[in-house]
């Protein structure tokens, strides 16, 4: 049966190796500086709650969130191109935030010099079915 000073020393080799896997993983990371592709999605909220924005991949699954748009107010969310669906189509799914509501928007052809705007319109009751999103050439 081992004695405690040999565990003691098991157990900090073991939480020393723990250690340096888990801050080389973070420095690979960190250091690796290749940043992924974005398109612009230059979003309008023009209602009261604020409202989430979600990349949707395939389907009518909500991907990764692209961020928070308050209301009354403007925001420009960079989409990485891995989240955008096949022949680089964009479709967003819009929720309210503390509302009942989301919103799916038609899928956006994006390209070179385009950008996809997002104008969030959300109705007395918080209903977003009036909301549009379509692409804009953005002039050289």
């Amino acid at each position: 049966m081992p004695n405690f000073r040999e565990m003691s020393r098991r157990t900090a080799l073991l939480f020393l190796a723990g250690s340096l896997a888990g801050s080389t993983g973070c420095v690979s990371k960190a250091l690796s500086g290749t940043s992924q592709p974005t398109v612009l999605l230059l979003a309008n909220n023009r209602g009261f709650y604020d409202v989430n924005v979600y990349a949707v991949r395939s389907g009518s699954t909500a991907g990764r969130r692209l961020g928070t748009v308050t209301g009354n107010a403007t925001a420009t969310l960079k989409v990485p191109v891995s989240e955008l669906q096949a022949g680089n189509m964009l479709v967003v799914l819009v929720r309210s935030v503390g509302g009942r509501y989301t919103w799916y928007s038609p899928a956006v052809q994006m390209g070179s010099g385009t950008v996809a705007r997002l104008d969030v319109v959300q109705t007395a009751n918080g209903s977003l079915g009036q909301s549009q999103m379509y692409s804009q050439v953005v002039p050289q």
